[in-house]
This record gives C-alpha cells, sequence and structure tokens, in this order.
C-alpha cells in the first residue's frame, strides 16, 4: 500500500473513532425531563448509587409511541429515552401530575441508568412490589401505582436497592383502631321520611323505595354521581367513618359502583372536584382514587367482593389515612387526597344501571352523637352530577 493510501486510511479511521467517541457521549436532555432527571441523581446519591450522565451520555426526548406505552427506552450508545408527547400532555392538567411524571421518568432511568428489568410482582395487599412494573400484563391488570405519601418513599427505595424490605402499609393486619365512632347521619331508608334523597321520576333518572332500600334507576348512559350536602361539614381533621350497601343484580360486569366523598362547592360542574371515591365491580375489582387525578390510584383483585350479591363499602378515615373495607373485611390503606372540609357524601351509579342501597350511616370519633329521631328522620339537601367516564384514563405501558 502506497504511503499517501496509508495515510488516508489513517485519517479516515481517525475520523472514525472521533465521531464514535462523540457519539457515544451524546448529552440532550429535554427541557422538560432535566428537573426529574435531577430528582433521580440526588436520590441515587442519597442510597449510595453516583451518576454522571453529562459524561457518560443520555438523551431523553419526546416521541410519539404506540401501544399504549408512555415511555420506552432503547438501549443503544448512548442510551435513549422516548417519553410520549400526548401522554405527557395528558396528565398535566391532573392534581397528580408531578408524582406521575416523576413515576414515568424514574422507571425510565431505572432502566437506562439501574439496568433494572421489570418487575411484575404483588405486595400483600395488593401494590405492585415495584416501580419497575411494567411489559407483559398480569391478569389484565392496569399499571397504575399509588405513588403517593409513604408509598413514593418506599418504591424510591426499592428502585435503587431490589432487597428493600416490604412496607408497612402492605400488611393487612388492620394497625387501628376502629372503636370509639358515634353516629352523626344514618339513613335507612324504611320510609319516604328516612329517604335522604328526594323521590321522584324525571328523563334521567327515578329515585323510589323499594322493601327498605332505596332503589336508584338511571336512564342515561353516563355516570351518575349522586350526593347528600350536609348541613355541617365535616372538619377534614375529623376521624370518621362512611358506609353504605349496594346491590348491583345486572349490568356489565366490569361497571362500578361504590361511595363518593369530598368538599364540593355549591356551583361545581364535577369536574376538578377532589372527591375521594371507592368502588368495585363484579369482576373483584377495588378501586380508589381522587377525581382530582388522571386515573384511580390503583386497580386491586378483591375475593371478599360477593358477586351479583349484596355488598358493603365502608371506609375510615383516621389522621391524614383512608381504610377500606369490604364486607367488614379490611382491604388497603392510602393517604386522603382531599384538604378541605367535606360536605358531600354519595354514591355512583353506572350508566344505565339500577342500584339498591341501604344503611347510609356516618360517624364520628369521640363524637357526642345525635338523637337516635333526628339520626333517622332528616331530610338532607341532595344534587346529581353526570359524567361521561369516571377518571378513565389508565396509566400507560411503560
Amino acid at each position: 500500500m502506497s504511503r499517501i493510501k496509508s495515510c488516508f486510511f489513517t485519517l479516515i479511521l481517525v475520523i472514525f473513532v472521533l465521531y464514535s467517541c462523540i457519539g457515544s457521549h451524546e448529552y440532550k436532555i429535554d427541557s422538560a425531563f432535566t428537573d426529574y432527571l435531577q430528582r433521580f441523581e440526588n436520590e441515587g446519591a442519597a442510597r449510595g448509587h453516583v451518576f454522571d450522565p453529562k459524561a457518560t451520555g443520555l438523551i431523553m426526548e419526546f416521541g410519539t409511541l404506540s401501544n399504549n406505552t408512555a415511555g420506552l427506552t432503547h438501549h443503544e450508545t448512548p442510551v435513549r429515552i422516548q417519553i410520549d408527547k400526548t401522554y405527557w400532555d395528558d396528565i398535566t392538567t391532573s392534581a397528580g401530575a408531578d408524582l406521575m411524571k416523576e413515576d414515568l421518568i424514574f422507571h425510565e432511568l431505572g432502566h437506562a441508568l439501574l439496568g433494572r428489568d421489570h418487575l411484575n410482582t404483588t405486595l400483600e395487599n395488593g401494590d405492585w412490589k415495584s416501580i419497575m412494573c411494567g411489559g407483559d400484563k398480569v391478569n389484565d391488570r392496569s399499571w397504575n401505582i399509588n405513588y403517593r405519601g409513604e408509598r413514593r418513599n418506599y418504591y424510591v427505595d426499592e428502585l435503587f436497592n431490589k432487597t428493600t424490605p416490604a412496607p408497612d402499609f402492605s400488611n393487612l393486619k388492620l394497625p387501628v383502631d376502629t372503636t370509639g365512632y358515634s353516629k352523626l347521619y344514618q339513613l335507612n331508608f324504611d320510609s319516604p321520611s328516612q329517604s335522604g334523597w328526594k323521590l321522584g321520576e324525571d328523563s334521567q333518572h327515578i329515585i323510589s323505595l323499594d322493601n327498605g332500600r332505596l332503589r336508584f334507576q338511571s336512564k342515561i348512559d353516563q355516570v351518575f354521581l349522586v350526593f347528600a350536602n350536609l348541613q355541617t361539614a365535616i372538619s377534614i381533621n375529623s376521624d370518621f367513618s362512611y358506609e353504605m350497601t349496594f346491590f348491583y343484580p345486572t349490568g356489565d360486569a366490569s361497571n362500578q359502583y361504590g361511595l363518593i366523598f369530598g368538599p364540593v362547592v355549591s356551583d361545581s360542574t364535577g369536574t376538578n372536584d377532589p372527591v375521594e371515591y371507592f368502588s368495585i365491580n363484579y369482576n373483584q375489582k377495588m378501586y380508589t382514587g381522587n377525581r382530582s387525578w388522571y386515573s384511580f390510584y390503583t386497580e386491586l383483585n378483591e375475593s371478599s367482593i360477593v358477586n351479583a350479591g349484596i355488598n358493603k363499602l365502608k371506609v375510615f378515615k383516621i389522621g391524614t389515612l383512608i381504610y377500606y373495607f369490604i364486607n367488614n373485611v379490611y382491604c388497603y390503606c392510602s393517604e386522603i387526597e382531599a384538604t378541605a372540609n367535606l360536605n358531600q357524601f354519595g354514591f355512583m351509579v353506572p350508566p344505565q344501571g339500577t342500584l339498591w342501597l341501604d344503611n347510609f350511616k356516618i360517624s364520628k370519633k369521640g363524637s357526642s352523637g345525635i338523637s337516635a329521631k333526628v339520626k333517622q328522620n332528616q331530610q338532607l339537601e341532595f344534587k346529581l352530577q353526570t359524567v361521561d367516564k369516571f377518571n378513565p384514563g389508565n396509566i400507560r405501558n411503560k
């Protein structure tokens, strides 16, 4: 080979090597992700993991992802993370947007910087064990993670240390005392004076009494939110319980029905009300959440749900936590999202559904209570809201 050719090939090799080195250490982060990347680095450093993506290379960008995918990590050089722009924009308007975005970014960085694979096992209470859940679905369950409060702390610990022990909140032994509650409101629907809600029929629904139960029949293809307006709101700082029994004999097994309660202003349209909900369906699924969020916190399989039978739902709000019971079986606990006093308590009715309801009861810890006559015979103000869907936006796959 001539000296000229040799020099030429040497020059090409040097250019190739230099270009490869530059490409392999490229660092390009969309400004929407910089804060979440910094949080990840800070959380990692606090747990003994040091990252220097500016030196090693990292690309984080928006993309248009298919197959209901929220985020995707490409193991290239450098590693490249794509986040679906439509999904990112959709969750931005919800109350839990920041935590949902952090969950998504931390998951993808778990793949990219920690080398973690998907982990689709659950804790004792049914919560996903890891923020790294994703990929192939398990029993067609949604990927919703209740990434809030003490759960957020656990999930970040587990992300950086797979041997993190199971958290206290996952234990199904009830950790609190639920005695010492006195009745504030009670309706057994044995007579019109005990109906609470106004009886009658219009173009959208029928409310009637049927053998000692309240019967609500929907005529529309929307979800009904049926509220009773308490004369005196319950302080958000109070400990209280709320319960009701439900019978939904016909309809799609996937339809949800259950308890709703929260602070609702008089002229509300129901769009962004911070209304807490606790719903079930006849597929033995349980859901908890708040209307101000993009979607429910979590979906759980609960064998205590009686298919096509009567189900009693009850919640205790103790401190900042809500404890959920189905047919007197303790199932779950989670932080309350509402921060204002609670003035509306009611129930959710599926589209074109008919619900029979009984034993509406609100009790308060340490309350002196009110007379049995008032508890049983009170005409509450009521209101109805209709919504196309009830927090329909499932968390996308990661």
